[in-house]
């Protein structure tokens, strides 16, 4: 009975993010949020940031061979001072693709403000990296990088949540938990996932 109220609520999740993708006031409110501070500490404000970034960043070779699409999360600490004292990619995406987001936060060194109050010092910066025609969650990106497919289509999201109903719902736990990564890695924002995680890693408890 719990793995069929977990199926049904992954394919809500899947039908909501379809309808709900050209309005999501959450994700908006955040990305409104982080905007507000990259206007006040990046030297030119966020719109700066962003032509910078599409200029500077392109989508690794291997990363497109290999249909990685998914949002990497930046964080980075920048001090008062406008030195830059931390960075981590919290959603790791690989093929490249953190080694290129760290390399170009890293490039702007000397282009943040000073500011008097350490409440304006981090920045959690959502990242996105998605291949023409591939159908996925597209509303909790600040920055974006979209490039042609490699030649083919990739796997829509709706492909991994197959797999993970299909796999829950007989109870092997093991092979639903790479799909439900893949889901993590396109959507981290969906906590949902997380706690399939969870349950998928202790076998069906949570």
């Amino acid at each position: 009975m719990k793995n069929i109220i977990i199926i049904i609520w992954l394919n809500i999740i899947f039908v909501c993010s379809l309808i709900g993708q050209e309005v999501n006031p959450i994700s908006q409110a955040r990305k409104d949020n982080v905007i507000k501070l990259l206007n006040y500490r990046f030297k030119g404000g966020y719109y700066t940031l962003e032509k910078l970034f599409n200029t500077t960043v392109t989508y690794p070779e291997l990363a497109k061979a290999h249909c990685v699409v998914g949002i990497s999360i930046v964080s980075i600490t920048v001090n008062c001072d406008g030195v830059i004292e931390d960075l981590k990619i919290k959603t790791a995406l690989g093929y490249g693709i953190d080694n290129a987001i760290s390399a170009f936060f890293n490039s702007t060194e000397g282009k943040w403000n000073t500011c008097t109050d350490n409440k304006y010092t981090h920045f959690e910066v959502p990242i996105q990296f998605i291949l023409k025609g591939t159908e996925t969650t597209t509303d909790d990106a600040l920055l974006l990088i979209e490039e042609d497919n490699p030649g083919y289509l990739c796997n829509p999201d709706e492909y991994y949540i197959k797999r993970i109903e299909k796999y829950m719902d007989k109870g092997k736990w093991n092979k639903a938990l790479p799909y439900i990564d893949m889901m993590i890695r396109r959507d981290p924002y969906n906590t949902d996932y997380f706690d399939y995680k969870k349950k998928a890693i202790n076998g069906g408890e949570l």
